[in-house]
This record gives structure tokens, C-alpha cells and sequence, in this order.
């Protein structure tokens, strides 16, 4: 009777156990509810009720392609290394040849606010804007020969009289894009007076369609906007709209069709050309010949990239009690056919890296130096 009376209370002790910690006692277990959680459908608006103001407060960030399991079937591919250098966090206009653009530290979701806050601030209305595609185009304004307090007026006042332009009225076209990197942008201007002959399209999208009638117009807003962005003037502002900004990323890794790691550069020649070559001299990688119109970068780099400095100016350490043990290589820039053109990593013959590890890892380098 005493073993049978000990038996029960254990039983009834394991009972009032359960019943605290299941599901269904006092004291519910949530730890694993998520093994067995649905996405819900999502929400439908009637078609009578205004739908423009329905945003995910909690959106959930786009997922970077997962490198494909089969090319690496004896080792996993190692995840990327992340590089910086000085000049990472600075706002900064960038010249290739007659075009400039300037280059943001910051997503798109706070630059568009921040771009159209400088312009309310001087004052100026903004006739079309699309935050789907980053675009906004000011109002035509009509500029005397007076001073002006604000900074546009200001500008454009300048840039007509050295030009000697007296008449017309003009404009500031302005484009928001993603930049090279993730958490970047490029801010692309055009200025336009409509006594020339030719303006763009009200819904022009590409502002690489139209030149600007006065470049220095351009180049003085760009400054402007620049020192405005940089003086954090509205660093708080966040702009839920601008997430729905079109342009992608314009640099990230991706393989061919062979499996072999690749640069993809949403890019014309003429910047892919250019970007690699600024990322190669931020890098501190010496080149030894380039050609241009074969696309081809002689270059040398150190046998084994693995080093676990984190501080900036890495590479210049590198060559320096390591220069003996250099590798000859060749970066190829070709054209994808899609609008895109790929930056390949070959061995000093010109054929195809065997060590896919180490073509990928120079890769990311020239992705991460590259503006």
C-alpha cells in the first residue's frame, strides 16, 4: 500500500507538471509556437474605400539569393567579407567625364525625404514628384537679376549670368537612386531653361536621356544638396514611401552560368570601366596595364586576402610585409546582353580562377571600394 500510495503522487505531480507547462494550463509554452505558424492572407480593401494609405508599418527587408548549394559540393563557399575605407561616411560628388552625381551614405527611405526638404526649405514647390521611381522635378522659376536669399534661386541666377542667359524660365530635375552598395544612394540632377528648344518628357524617369542646359547649374545644386545632406540638417527624416523606390542596388555578387563568381554592374560601360578602376586605386591594388576596349585590368594581389585587420588602409599593409608572394590576375568587364555588364576574375593567361573562394572574395573587395 505504501509503494502504491508513493506511485500516485508521483503520477499526480508529473500530471500537475504538464498542466503548467503545456499549452493548454496556466502557464502556456510559447517557445515553439513559430514551428507551427501561417502567414496570413493579406489585407483586402473594398474597392469604394481609398487604398493609398494602407503601408506594412513593419516591413520585412528583401532576402539576398542564396548561392546555389551544387557549385560548391566539397566545401561551403565562405560568407563575405565586409571592407571599408576613410572616405566611406562622407557625401561626395562624383565626375565622370561631363556627368556628375552625388554619392550618399544613407538609403534611399532617408535621402528622398531629406532631397525634398531642401528644396521646400528654399522656397521652391515641387511641380512633379514619383517616389516610386525617386523622381521629383521643381517648378519653373523665374530669375532676375537681383539677389536672392535662398540658395536655388541664388544659384541659377549665377550660372545664367556667366553663361550670359537672360531669358527663360528654368527647372531642376532630380532623380534618387540606389547606389552601389546596400544603404546607399546616388542623387542625379538635370537643369533646364525652356527657351531652349528641347525639354524632356514631364514623366521622364532616366534623366541620361537629357544633357543639362547649364552643367554648372547642375554641378552648383549637387553642391548644395551635398552640403545640406551633410550638415544633417533633417537626420531624423524617414521616408516610408521611398522603400518603393524601382532602381535596384547597382553592384552586387552573382554567379554565371558555370557557376563561376561574377560582379554584376547595373552600370553603362563607361561607369562599370571607371568604377572598377577607382576601386582598384581605393584599394590600394597596383595595376599593372589596363586596355579599355578589351576590358581587361592586369593587376597583382597579395596570395592570401584572409587578414583579421578591421581598420581601413588594410591593403596598403598587406603589399607591405607581404609583397613577395603576389599573384598575377586579370579583371574582365564584359557585356551580360541584359543591360548589365560582368566584372570576372581570370589568372594571368586569361582563363577561368580554379579558386572560387578567392575570385569571390576580390570581388566583394572591388564591390565594396567601388562608388
Amino acid at each position: 500500500m505504501r509503494r502504491l500510495l508513493i506511485l500516485l503522487v508521483a503520477l499526480a505531480g508529473c500530471a500537475g507538471c504538464s498542466w503548467f507547462s503545456d499549452d493548454k494550463g496556466v502557464f502556456v509554452d510559447r517557445s515553439d509556437d513559430y514551428i507551427d505558424a501561417e502567414e496570413n492572407p493579406p489585407l483586402v480593401i473594398p474597392e469604394d474605400l481609398q487604398t493609398g494609405r494602407q503601408t506594412d508599418p513593419l516591413p520585412i527587408p528583401p532576402i539576398a539569393e542564396s548561392i546555389r548549394p551544387q557549385y560548391f559540393s566539397d566545401s561551403l563557399p565562405r560568407p563575405n567579407a565586409i571592407y571599408a575605407d576613410d572616405n566611406r561616411d562622407e557625401v561626395r560628388i562624383q565626375r565622370l567625364g561631363s556627368r556628375h552625381w552625388l554619392a550618399v551614405p544613407e538609403s534611399p527611405t532617408t535621402v528622398w525625404p531629406k532631397m525634398k526638404q531642401f528644396v521646400a526649405d528654399n522656397g521652391v514647390d515641387a511641380a512633379y514628384e514619383n517616389a516610386g521611381v525617386g523622381r521629383l522635378d521643381t517648378e519653373w522659376l523665374t530669375v532676375g537679376n537681383e539677389q536672392y536669399r535662398d540658395v536655388i534661386r541664388q544659384l541659377l541666377r549665377d550660372a545664367k549670368e556667366a553663361a550670359g542667359l537672360t531669358g527663360g524660365q528654368d527647372r531642376f530635375r532630380v532623380r534618387v537612386e540606389q547606389g552601389l552598395r546596400e544603404n546607399t544612394s546616388e542623387v542625379h540632377v538635370r537643369h533646364e531653361n525652356d527657351s531652349f528648344a528641347e525639354t524632356g518628357a514631364d514623366d521622364l524617369v532616366d534623366l541620361n536621356q537629357t544633357p543639362s542646359h547649364l552643367p554648372e547649374a547642375e554641378l552648383d545644386f549637387l553642391n548644395e544638396l551635398g552640403a545640406y545632406i551633410a550638415a544633417r540638417v533633417s537626420e531624423q527624416t524617414v521616408s516610408m514611401i521611398a522603400q518603393d523606390i524601382g532602381s535596384p542596388v547597382k553592384s552586387f555578387i552573382d554567379r554565371d552560368t558555370r557557376g563561376e563568381p561574377v560582379l554584376r554592374l547595373l552600370l553603362d560601360y563607361e561607369r562599370s570601366w571607371a568604377t572598377v578602376g577607382q576601386a582598384l586605386a581605393r584599394a590600394d591594388i597596383p595595376i599593372a596595364e589596363s586596355d579599355q576596349a578589351s576590358g581587361i585590368y592586369r593587376i597583382s594581389v597579395p596570395a592570401d586576402l584572409n587578414i583579421e585587420e578591421e581598420e581601413p588602409g588594410f591593403f596598403g599593409r598587406m603589399f607591405s610585409f607581404g609583397g613577395e608572394d603576389l599573384v598575377e590576375l586579370q579583371l574582365s568587364i564584359s557585356d551580360a546582353g541584359d543591360g548589365t555588364f560582368l566584372v570576372k576574375v581570370l589568372d594571368a593567361e586569361g582563363q577561368t580562377l580554379a579558386d572560387r573562394d578567392f575570385s569571390q572574395e576580390l570581388l566583394v573587395i572591388i564591390r565594396e571600394y567601388g562608388t
